[in-house]
């Protein structure tokens, strides 16, 4: 069961706070994953293909919620810290 939890930070250290959220995450880990799969794929193994792109696919969807954590917190961030006028393109974003 996944469950959401909060605490409070000073406003500019919501950013590196994020930082360290998204640091812990392994996506290393899913060029290993990826590559056995491949490998599995190639040399025949079906079977433990299936259990890879299982594996791999709840990592991603792990990593996932995370970005979609951090998205959330960021845009709170911005919002809180320019307004509700933050820029929607790319280039007109602030350098947080």
């Amino acid at each position: 069961m996944k469950v959401k939890i909060s605490y409070t930070v000073e406003l500019d250290d919501v950013p590196k706070q994020v930082y360290k959220f998204l640091i812990n995450e392994k996506v290393s880990v899913l060029n290993k994953d990826y590559d056995n799969l491949l490998k599995n794929i190639t040399d025949g193994y079906t079977e433990q293909a299936i259990a890879e792109i299982d594996k791999f696919r709840r990592n991603l969807a792990s990593i996932d919620l995370k970005l979609d954590d951090a998205q959330s917190i960021l845009d709170g961030y911005m919002k809180t810290r320019y307004g509700n006028n933050v820029a929607e393109s790319p280039d007109e974003q602030h350098k947080v």
